[in-house]
């Protein structure tokens, strides 16, 4: 079930608290990110994903908790951060706002028993909408009692610096981002079909958003040459293209040499 682990010195002591620490969640994974948030570096790793003959959370964090070699350790502070497609991006209001946004993601992706929504804002104008199931972060909580949730999309976001289209690719899915002046337009998570379905999926966006791709930048995020085959074909449709890799410091040096091909890029966006 741990797919991965790669380990740099941890400084934090109980009373010198230097690390963050990141835990990324999707549908079937858990992923812990360390940082150091005084020089900025990535100083440990882990990847842990659930097996096909497993659901829900217990199983899996039941086995982290068993088998993480970074739960014990001190943090500066801990951030959960969801990432599912049961995120939307909308405008910011001042007048009925929990009921608006209540209603806007009901409308959008429908609402569940047993989660809570939680809101994060994006500059003045936008927020962020989306769900957390109970369960997960009772389990969470649990280990982590000082956690709070944050949403990827909002890292991402941040991120990404300039005007265009980026797409960051996880294993199962990839999210799009259209970035026009310096503000989110558009953002959707998309299942990974076909080479033909990824690059109609992401072209369609463009149609949608009024871009001309020969006039944009794309921006690609977690790049696999042995995975992503349609990236390429999609990247000559773009005035340009820049592929983000895991950094070269930290313990972006040993993934990187381990992994050449740079999945676990969109984890190191914080």
């Amino acid at each position: 079930m741990k797919n991965i682990g790669i380990y740099g010195v941890q400084e934090s002591t109980a009373n010198n608290k230097v690390e963050d620490l990141y835990l990324i969640v999707d549908e079937k994974s858990i992923c812990f990110v360390v940082k150091n948030h005084i020089n900025g570096a990535y100083i440990a790793f882990e990847y842990f994903e659930n097996t096909t003959d497993q659901n829900g959370w217990n199983q899996l964090i039941g086995y982290l908790q068993n088998n993480s070699k970074l739960i014990q350790s001190f943090y500066r502070q801990v951030q959960f951060v969801m990432n599912t497609k049961r995120t939307v991006l909308t405008k910011s209001v001042t007048t009925g706002a929990d009921a608006f946004y209540h209603n806007e993601f009901s409308l959008v992706v429908g609402t569940k028993m047993e989660e809570e929504i939680q809101l994060e804002k994006i500059g003045q104008d936008q927020v962020l909408v989306y769900s957390v199931p109970d369960a997960l972060s009772t389990l969470l909580t649990r280990s982590f009692p000082t956690g709070k949730w944050i949403n990827y999309l909002s890292s991402l976001i941040t991120s990404n610096h300039s005007d265009g289209i980026c797409v960051t690719v996880f294993n199962d899915y990839f999210i799009v981002l259209v970035l026009q002046n310096g503000k989110p337009h558009f953002v959707n998570y998309f299942n990974r079909g076909g080479d033909t379905q990824n690059q109609y999926l992401v072209l369609n966006v463009c149609v949608q958003a009024n871009i001309l791709p020969n006039e944009t930048n794309l921006n690609v995020i977690g790049y696999s040459a042995e995975r992503d085959f349609w990236m390429q074909e999609l990247a000559s449709y773009f005035a340009g293209a820049h592929m983000q890799n895991t950094p070269d410091e930290g313990v972006g040096a040993s993934l990187n040499l381990e992994h050449p091909n740079h999945p676990y890029a969109p984890y190191f966006i914080f």
